[in-house]
């Protein structure tokens, strides 16, 4: 679900303070609350066909966007990253990404609990939560 989380955190930016995750056998969705509000959800299907896209609803109506259009525009940005040494995320950004992923995995295995990103970041720093 990696690159789903990311198109998420592209039109989302980072902020995300906690998720829930809702898990069936055929589904599961992932709803994140951003500090100013705003909620941002992930899909995932376990079956075919696996598709990406993106939806975002706004205050002037919804715009569908973010066809998966195969992992050309990826491998342009790696290629970039290995001529420059810039990194085309933030580590801030992928950082935050990959607490959000194992939130989501948290919040399953305490069935659905809302977690907070904050928590999940402290636990693999060995730091203390704000």
């Amino acid at each position: 679900g990696v690159h789903g989380v990311e198109a998420l955190f592209t039109v989302m930016g980072t902020g995300c303070q906690r998720v829930t995750r809702v898990q069936t056998d055929s589904t599961e969705l992932v709803v994140g609350v951003w500090q100013d509000g705003r909620v941002g959800t992930f899909r995932g299907r376990r079956s075919k066909p696996h598709t990406y896209g993106l939806t975002a609803y706004g205050e002037k109506g919804m715009l569908a966007a973010g066809d998966y259009d195969g992992y050309a525009p990826l491998v342009v940005e790696i290629c970039k990253f290995f001529k420059t040494g810039v990194a085309p995320v933030s580590a801030e950004e992928t950082i935050e990404i990959f607490a959000f992923m194992e939130a989501a995995d948290e919040s399953r295995r305490q069935g659905g609990r809302p977690v907070a990103l904050a928590d999940v970041v402290a636990q693999a720093t060995g730091q203390a939560a704000e």
